[in-house]
């Protein structure tokens, strides 16, 4: 059974996370990236591969905020980013619900503006499209009715109980949990950008007999080093031929990769 991960795997939000986050910081309602003062929101885009759960997006965004003198291309170090993650006060779940309420006003403003700032990669959008809505199961750290939301607005079938989200800061394994108790698969394959996210499924769920094969996406939030730690860890590496051919596999039909 094939899981895949929905920013930067299959949609590219990087943008509107970035004024989510920055509406997050200060209670505002940006709606462009020219709102964001200074580089703020190149910053934000340059060190988007550091974040995993949604709430960790505001502070990123706080320090891009603080640092928005800095040149638009400066790549934090991953200790300088977890100091700045495990900094705040408020607790993780908290910062979540206050990232997705961000994203709520921003809908409200202008649903159509909103999905607007976001864009599908292609061509492996194209080719999912070509699945079964049955057979397409999402496992993301962003929250359900804006991913079911973008999935119909761009074309995908994708039924609202197969996407498991980061609603009520639930992580990706307690959804990857529900989604083993659901299916009862004896293996899963799941896709992500996230080498972080890689490896904490990975320790949680093949410490004993392996049940999950993991496989990094090259065309998403990669950071410097991705590759190299998937290779050491022995993840898979994607690019999206790669992953149509896995599409093709689980329809169990031949497809030609681009």
């Amino acid at each position: 059974m094939l899981i895949f991960d929905f920013d930067g795997v299959l949609l590219n939000s990087v943008v509107e996370m970035s004024i989510t986050a920055y509406n997050a910081v200060t209670g505002g309602l940006a709606t462009s990236p020219d709102d964001l003062p200074g580089n703020a929101a190149a910053l934000f885009v340059t060190n988007r591969y550091h974040v995993q759960p949604a709430g960790d997006a505001i502070n990123l965004m706080a320090w891009c905020v603080e640092n928005a003198g800095l040149p638009g291309g400066h790549r934090m170090g991953p200790a300088e980013y977890r100091a700045i993650r495990d900094s705040s006060d408020v607790p993780l779940k908290e910062r979540t619900v206050r990232f997705f309420a961000a994203r709520k006003r921003l809908v409200a403003r202008d649903p159509v503006e909103w999905a607007s700032l976001n864009t599908v990669y292609q061509p492996v959008w194209d080719e999912l499209k070509g699945v079964d809505a049955e057979g397409i199961v999402i496992l993301t750290n962003k929250n359900r009715e804006a991913t079911v939301t973008l999935c119909h607005h761009f074309g995908l079938a994708v039924r609202p109980e197969n996407v498991y989200a980061g609603d009520h800061g639930a992580t990706k394994i307690e959804n990857l949990e529900a989604i083993q108790a659901r299916f009862r698969r004896e293996r899963y394959g799941f896709v992500d950008d996230s080498i972080g996210n890689l490896e904490e499924l990975d320790a949680y769920f093949n410490a004993g007999e392996p049940c999950l094969e993991l496989m990094l996406a090259s065309w998403g939030y990669i950071g410097p080093d991705d590759h190299k730690l998937a290779r050491r860890s022995g993840y898979a590496i994607l690019d999206q031929s790669g992953l149509i051919a896995r599409i093709a596999s689980m329809k169990g039909v031949e497809m030609e990769s681009p």
